[in-house]
């Protein structure tokens, strides 16, 4: 027994007690290091838009607001856009919530005609929101196009008609849930608030009454009888640049290809015939048109062939649509016979200063951006400065009047903005630049310059009737008797005409003042807001749609007396730039660049204003155009 040796039994369970000490807490460790792996760690963003609504009645053809709620916050590296019907590119929204541009748990969005259009009946509209360090979520709805959706509302008391009840089963299914698996909440939330106004329900069951669908017009001068295949037809147009043109010079035509309602058609598939004076030669091209609607054919005209009328003989096609086809004709003329109109692609223009000129920019930081481009500005030497409001993004007027001190206050004119109008600065503004009032005008040499007051209406009206609208009208009528006057030029702080950007045109000034630039010969428009630069071709006030002026010469730079002003916003001084959602069909440049307009007047044989967007971080010219008047007109 002394030779035994024996194993205590406190030792076994020493051993065992040791073992699972050692395990449990490991498997603890593990099933704690699983649940934090579960999905906090990979962030679950979401996106809902709130209006419209799934099944909603909307009006086709017209712009729509569009509005959501996000996850994203200021801090966060997120972006929403938006696509409608599946058009691409995507389109970006506009951040509203209350973290300031980078803050997208509130968003908009404004679906312009130029991007797309609501059609009659069923609509998808997707909003994406992407971050950086997320999934990308997307979240869908489907409206219904209606015409003329407001007279609608207001003949769609038939709520007790039983066929309304085979729509309500719509929104007791969660259509949402196929499109957007990130919401939490059920979609039927969303439309309960619809569900207790009876009327809303009620829409689109409208569009089968005969009695509505004679609202389904919105250009009644065009289609007469919706019942007939009127909604089919494309309507088309064709303009040629030069007329007359001169034998061995270029032509550029545009072809226009529209519906009914006024809506660009892409994708047509055009066939053209050129047939030269005395049937001696044809000659055929063909192409498509762009998303705008428009194809553009250039040649050049033969240096040898006969004088007289060329016809254009135009043939379109789209599917689902009538074919369609159209005349159209131009004069060739001997070059000599010329002289004085169309040769307007041969002149340069003049190095250095001629008469004088100026530079032109708005919407002013403080910083060094904005340094750089009155640095810039200061290089030039130019004759006058026009500041086009929004003179400083700080509450401070010093910054402006430090930044700009090496130039001489006489020669600076400026227009105020919203930020100017209705503020402290305003009072130092119109102390420091001797201005008596804020619309005012003066000559210089041969121009005649108007400043426009358009910061604030509520502040400073500018609506038909006011006392600037009549300052303005008075103004420009004299200008335009004066025989010293060769070029009128109006300045100020709302754009007429923009492409889609954070700020629309305003649709008051819009109609209000174009018509008066036309019939008093204003040269140029030039504005600013919106903090990028854009430059229009030369334009005509269209009465029936004022959102969609007429181009009159398709020239891309060079014009000879237009007759109507071409449209220029220069919101680039200095702030923070503004992009594009697209890029209107009336505007011929659009530039996200830091710099200024630099416009040089010169007097020869001929009146001759050249204007070029000088880009302050290359130095280059990035937009140049002339427009030319001749001395005998």
């Amino acid at each position: 027994m002394s030779g035994e040796v024996r194993v205590p039994y406190f030792t076994m369970g020493s051993i065992i007690l040791l073992i699972l000490m050692l395990l449990i807490p490991n498997q603890m460790i593990h099933a704690q290091s699983a649940e934090e792996l579960q999905p906090s760690s990979i962030p679950k963003e979401t996106i809902k838009i709130v209006d419209p609504i799934t099944t909603q009645n909307v009006s086709s053809g017209q712009e729509l607001s569009i509005s959501g709620l996000s996850s994203d916050n200021s801090l966060k590296n997120c972006s929403v856009s938006l696509i409608v019907n599946d058009v691409k590119p995507y389109q970006n929204a506009v951040a509203s919530g209350t973290g300031g541009i980078d803050d997208f748990s509130q968003w908009e969005f404004v679906l312009h005609t130029n991007y797309t259009q609501i059609v009659d009946g069923e609509n998808k509209i997707t909003a994406k929101l992407l971050c950086s360090s997320a999934p990308t979520r997307w979240y869908s709805v489907f409206v219904v196009g209606v015409p003329n959706i407001g007279n609608q509302q207001e003949l769609s008391p038939i709520q007790s008609e039983p066929p309304q009840q085979e729509l309500s089963p719509i929104q007791s299914e969660p259509p949402q849930q196929e499109l957007s698996p990130i919401q939490s909440e059920p979609p039927q939330q969303e439309l309960s608030p619809i569900q207790s106004e009876p009327p809303q329900q009620e829409l689109s069951p409208i569009q089968s009454e005969p009695p509505q669908q004679e609202l389904s017009i919105p250009n009644a001068s065009d289609v007469v009888d919706t019942n007939s295949n009127n909604n089919n037809m494309m309507h088309v147009s064709v303009l040629s640049q030069k007329n007359p043109v001169a034998r061995g010079d270029t032509q550029n035509t545009t072809i226009s290809v529209t519906d009914s309602n006024s809506r660009a058609i892409p994708n047509a598939e055009i066939d053209g015939k050129l047939i030269y004076p005395g049937n001696n030669f044809e000659k055929t091209f063909k192409g498509k048109t762009d998303p705008q609607g428009k194809f553009v054919y250039s040649w050049t005209i033969g240096e040898n062939g006969d004088v007289g009328p060329l016809s254009i003989e135009i043939e379109v096609s789209s599917q689902g649509y009538i074919d369609s086809s159209v005349t159209n004709s131009f004069e060739i003329v001997d070059s000599s016979s010329t002289s004085g109109i169309n040769t307007v692609t041969d002149e340069t223009p003049v190095n250095g200063k001629s008469e004088f000129d100026f530079t032109v920019a708005g919407d002013y930081g403080c910083d060094s951006k904005t340094r750089q481009t009155v640095e810039g500005m200061e290089d030039e030497d130019p004759d006058l400065v026009l500041a086009l409001g929004d003179l400083s993004e700080v509450k401070d007027s010093d910054c402006f009047f430090d930044i700009i001190s090496n130039l001489d206050d006489d020669n600076i004119k400026i227009a105020l903005g919203e930020d100017d109008t209705g503020s402290v600065r305003y009072r130092d503004y119109t102390r420091h630049f001797d201005l008596k009032s804020p619309f005012y005008s003066f000559d210089y040499q041969n121009v005649h310059f108007l400043a426009m007051s358009t910061g604030k209406g509520s502040v400073i009206p500018y609506v038909n009737g006011s006392e600037q609208y009549q300052f303005i009208n008075d103004d420009l009528n004299k200008a335009a008797n004066n025989p010293n006057i060769d070029w009128i030029v109006v300045y100020g702080y709302r754009p007429f005409y923009t492409s889609p950007t954070i700020h629309p045109a305003n649709e008051n000034l819009r109609e209000t003042y174009p018509p008066l630039f036309e019939k008093y010969g204003v040269d140029l428009v030039i504005t600013a807001h919106n903090h990028n630069y854009q430059r229009s071709y030369p334009l005509v006030y269209n009465v029936d749609h004022t959102r969609e002026p007429i181009v009159k010469d398709v020239n891309p730079s060079h014009y000879n007396s237009p007759g109507v002003p071409i449209y220029v916003s220069v919101g680039t001084a200095g702030n923070n730039l503004y992009d594009f959602r697209g890029q209107a069909p009336y505007m011929v440049t659009q530039l996200e660049e830091t710099g200024f307009l630099h416009v040089n007047i010169s007097k020869t044989d001929r009146d001759v204003l050249t204007g070029s967007f000088l880009n302050i971080e290359t130095g280059n010219d990035d937009d140049q155009f002339m427009i030319i008047k001749s001395e005998f007109q």
